[in-house]
């Protein structure tokens, strides 16, 4: 596999600012990212601060970047999993995606017998 070319990396790095900007928007708390940085100082026992959080995302600020070992934490912090799965490769997205679908079917299977016994319950249709 050829290493990534300049062009290819500059497109990661601001996918993944751009990842990093949706977590932190989206996160439904007042003061987001103050809150994301008091947490994220505390799980990785490094000083994070909004401006640290602020040089991660910025697109001007090309040498800071956001460390692959804080990931975990932020994903869990934010809610939101889009960058873990950003970093993942083709084949433990497939692996989560068979993962996912088989949770939705086993759900879909459950809300199917909960209303069969409601219904079962209820008595015979009225008109047969």
């Amino acid at each position: 596999m050829a290493p990534p070319t300049g062009t290819q990396l500059h497109e990661s790095d601001l996918a993944i600012r751009r990842l990093l900007s949706d977590a932190m928007a989206a996160f439904a708390k007042e003061d987001a990212r103050s809150q994301i940085a008091e947490e994220l100082s505390r799980r990785t026992g490094r000083n994070i601060t909004v401006s640290i959080l602020n040089d991660y995302t910025a697109t001007t600020k090309m040498t800071a970047r956001f460390p692959a070992s804080y990931v975990r934490d932020f994903c869990e912090i934010t809610g939101d999993d889009s960058l873990q799965r950003y970093l993942l490769g083709a084949r433990l997205l497939d692996l989560i995606s068979v993962g996912e679908n088989e949770l939705n079917s086993q759900l879909s299977r459950v809300a199917k017998e909960t209303v069969l016994r409601r219904l079962v319950s209820s008595g015979p249709i009225a008109g047969r």
